[in-house]
């Protein structure tokens, strides 16, 4: 499995079939749609792929809270980034992509999202 820190990378497939999450704690249900991913993938020729966030988006809100004043807490993580990494890895995933969340990720609008990072950055061909 191929692992990529952002979507800047050569060695990134131009295309791929996609599924976003955090999957904080790979479970039956995650499994489930991993399966369906690969599937969809293999039937359209392109590499099944993952793309997830680091830190948690709940952990940068609790923290954006946190810093105005209000008190917020992130929930505990059930597993760590490398947990997650072998967990994806042994249910059959070639790619994942582990994104930056911050305030600039965080504030960029709908379509910027679709246009920069699943069309031009991933090749999205399923989502």
């Amino acid at each position: 499995m191929q692992i990529f820190r952002g979507v800047d990378h050569p060695g990134i497939a131009t295309a791929c079939a996609l599924t976003i999450g955090n999957f904080d704690g790979v479970h039956r249900g995650h499994q489930a749609m991993l399966a369906l991913l690969i599937n969809e993938a293999r039937h359209r020729g392109v590499p099944p792929c993952v793309l997830s966030f680091e830190p948690h988006p709940r952990d940068f809100f609790a923290a954006q809270a946190r810093a105005a004043g209000r008190a917020a807490e992130a929930p505990a993580r059930i597993a760590t980034l490398r947990d997650k990494l072998a967990e994806l890895e042994r249910c059959g995933i070639e790619q994942v992509v582990v994104l930056r969340f911050d305030a600039r990720f965080a504030g960029q609008t709908p379509q910027a999202f679709i246009d920069d990072v699943l069309m031009r950055g991933l090749g999205a061909r399923y989502v």
